[in-house]
């Protein structure tokens, strides 16, 4: 019995209802939630690099937004608003 409430428990606090802040700017958003696995200065850790050298630099903005909310390989999708997308899409731009 325990071992089928675990998985229950865990799931039931997942997916709890929390709330939610927008965050308002494309470094914000980029530090909290993309430099630990991307590096501060978007030359990869666990995550690939994002520099202006990378792959994903000579990529479209279709490719960008596909990977950030849906995922790719082991990055995981992330909950970001269209606006938090579209910010941090244009922040790691913004620095080539």
């Amino acid at each position: 019995m325990k071992k089928i409430l675990i998985p229950f428990f865990i799931l039931f606090v997942s997916c709890t209802p929390a709330e939610v802040t927008e965050l308002t700017s494309g470094e914000e958003i980029y530090t909290s939630r993309c430099s630990a696995c991307h590096g501060s200065d978007f030359s990869g850790r666990v995550g690939p690099s994002l520099n202006m050298d990378s792959k994903a630099a000579q990529m479209p903005d279709s490719y960008w937004v596909q990977t950030i909310t849906k995922g790719m390989g082991s990055m995981p999708a992330q909950r970001l608003s269209d606006n938090e997308v579209i910010l941090v899409i244009n922040f790691i731009k913004g620095q080539y």
